[in-house]
């Protein structure tokens, strides 16, 4: 006999059980739920409104205290006057970097810091976070910083929200021991992480936010005109303006006038009213049988075969290849279909593991664990943070750098979070690490070059793919040529990532035969470690993004050319 669809069998019973008791108990839940909904709404709205408003007021506050904290640290106004004392810039250039670095950096609601003094307002100094750059920076004090330094004429020692554009500024004036202002604290609020706690306010459409009246966040908006924006609501308000639904609070936030506005679904406001106790009671009577049967049917039809399904997924997660579901569904097609096409992918998933991947992970495995096994990295990373404090204490600031840039080579190759690919950002700060010590070691007799397409640093890529390249350019262009030229380019092109290092030189036909062999599958020949980079740099992209990725090595003008091409979109899992 030939077996329903389970979608065809779940409708019969719907229809059977549902269709007649939910038209009943729908018109009798219209009427009661109705009278109920202003009050629901109201409350609901309410206290969404006020936790939203907490949150934002957390991440205000935070960003208020950090500003104080430029204050009563004191770190700013002593390398003031020691700078005005000695005229050192570089000693301030080093306090000030530090300390702005050590205190705003790392906070989340915050893109860039900059601090202006107010005799010199060239003389500044900023940090930023890794979302932000420079160019904020520039941005604030070509097209700002003079309306910034009118403002805190009169400021004293109070804070103003500044409207820059497309981004919101924190003003706080600082202070010396004289009460006078001497220097500007401005921080680029990260407009993002505060006021998207709007997006938790119940029935949520968007969001807008205004200070003094002046909006400052969320698209361009015509409100209300019952909208009072000049003084504090004392709580959430609701209005309804051109089919629309609005809610809006206004409160004296540190004397700033803020006002938050949050444009509601209408679908969403009033599609939870079925979800009333009164419409629980009223279909209970009808829900009882139609619990009783879906139970029994999803039970037998759904849930044993799905928790089959789990059970064998959950086998393959445990390293179980090759299982199988023996059992057979209560009569459906399209679970017999997903049993036999498990059983199938398994069977398939097994073949390819042991025929590709079984001798690449234990190998890599056991290179990698033989690597730590011979280092402490708790003891070295102590060890090299003590020396470096040192000689920064000693002034030797070219030995602390080269310090950092080797520890961080050393976290990097470590991959304590097991991470199977970083971010490009990451892996060139490897690679500029692994190039400063060398530039350090080779002197003028090297130079280094970089062009790197910022909106590829987010971009995924496998680890340590770029250094193993750049040691082999380093290498070969130090034994071509007495002054040897290192280049870096990486940019995007037809869906491909392309990262081309450029080393003076050109191979001989000895090199190139050398470097067929390493690209090949013959995995017999040269151990020498660089060489093996190279392999396992081509081996472990074709793995991950296709045949057609990989490394290729070949003499251009000049030059000896590495190129590697990596797919935009990512490939598959190391591990896969």
């Amino acid at each position: 006999m030939k077996k329903l669809d389970l979608k065809w069998k779940m409708i019969i019973l719907l229809v059977i059980i549902w269709l007649v008791p939910i038209t009943m108990a729908s018109f009798i839940v219209f009427f009661l739920v109705s009278d109920k909904m202003s009050v629901q709404v109201t409350a609901e709205l309410s206290l969404s409104m006020n936790k939203a408003l907490y949150s934002i007021e957390t991440g205000l506050d935070e960003c208020v205290n950090a500003s104080r904290n430029a204050t009563y640290f004191n770190v700013i106004s002593e390398s003031w006057s020691t700078y005005k004392k000695t005229g050192e810039k570089q000693a301030l250039y080093d306090s000030m970097t530090l300390y702005l670095s050590s205190q705003y950096r790392f906070n989340q609601n915050l893109d860039t810091t900059m601090v202006f003094f107010t005799e010199d307002p060239d003389l500044f100094y900023s940090t930023y976070s890794s979302g932000s750059s420079y160019d904020n920076v520039l941005y604030f004090k070509n097209y700002y910083l003079k309306d910034a330094l009118a403002i805190g004429e009169s400021l004293d020692s109070g804070i103003v929200l500044y409207n820059g554009g497309s981004s919101l500024y924190l003003l706080r004036n600082l202070l010396n021991d004289k009460y006078k202002p001497f220097a500007m604290i401005v921080m680029e609020l990260n407009k993002s992480n505060i006021f998207d706690a709007l997006n938790t306010v119940w029935a949520y459409d968007e969001a807008y936010v205004f200070s003094g009246g002046e909006q400052i966040y969320g698209n361009a908006v015509t409100l209300p005109p019952a909208f009072e924006l000049s003084k504090a609501t004392g709580g959430p308000v609701v209005e309804k303006f051109e089919g629309k639904y609005y809610v809006y609070l206004t409160e004296n936030y540190n004397g700033i006038i803020m006002s938050y506005v949050v444009r509601l679904d209408s679908g969403l406001l009033f599609g939870e009213i079925k979800a009333t106790y009164s419409f629980l009671v009223i279909v209970l009577a009808f829900l009882i049988p139609l619990v009783v049967t879906l139970f029994i049917y999803l039970r037998k039809n759904v849930s044993d075969p799905v928790g089959n399904l789990v059970k064998a997924a959950f086998e393959i997660s445990s390293g179980n290849y090759g299982y199988h579901i023996t059992e057979k569904s209560a009569g459906s097609r399209e679970f017999d279909y997903l049993n036999d096409s498990f059983n199938s992918m398994s069977d398939e998933l097994k073949n390819q593991f042991e025929k590709i991947f079984v001798e690449e992970i234990a190998l890599r495995d056991a290179n990698i664990k033989a690597l730590q096994s011979q280092i402490n990295p708790h003891f070295l990373n102590n060890t090299l943070e003590i020396i470096n404090w040192e000689a920064r204490l000693n002034g030797v600031f070219k030995v602390s750098n080269m310090i950092e840039a080797l520890s961080t080579m050393l976290n990097s190759t470590l991959n304590r979070k097991d991470e199977k690919t970083i971010a490009l950002r990451g892996e060139m700060e490897y690679v500029d690490a692994y190039l400063y010590i060398i530039s350090e070691r080779m002197g003028k007799r090297l130079t280094i070059t970089k062009n790197v397409d910022e909106k590829l640093l987010g971009i995924e890529v496998p680890r340590l793919i770029i250094q193993p390249i750049v040691e082999n350019a380093v290498e070969h262009g130090a034994k071509a040529s007495a002054e040897s030229r290192i280049s870096i380019n990486v940019y995007a092109k037809d869906g491909y990532m392309f990262i081309e290092v450029r080393n003076t030189g050109n191979m001989s036909p000895a090199d190139i035969a050398k470097v067929e062999h390493l690209l090949s599958d013959d995995e017999t020949g040269e151990k020498h470690h660089s060489s093996i980079g190279i392999r396992n740099v081509n081996k472990r992209l074709k793995l991950m993004y296709g045949e057609d990725c990989g490394l290729k090595v070949y003499n251009e003008e000049n030059d000896t050319v590495s190129l590697l091409k990596l797919k935009m979109g990512g490939g598959r899992s190391e591990n896969a």
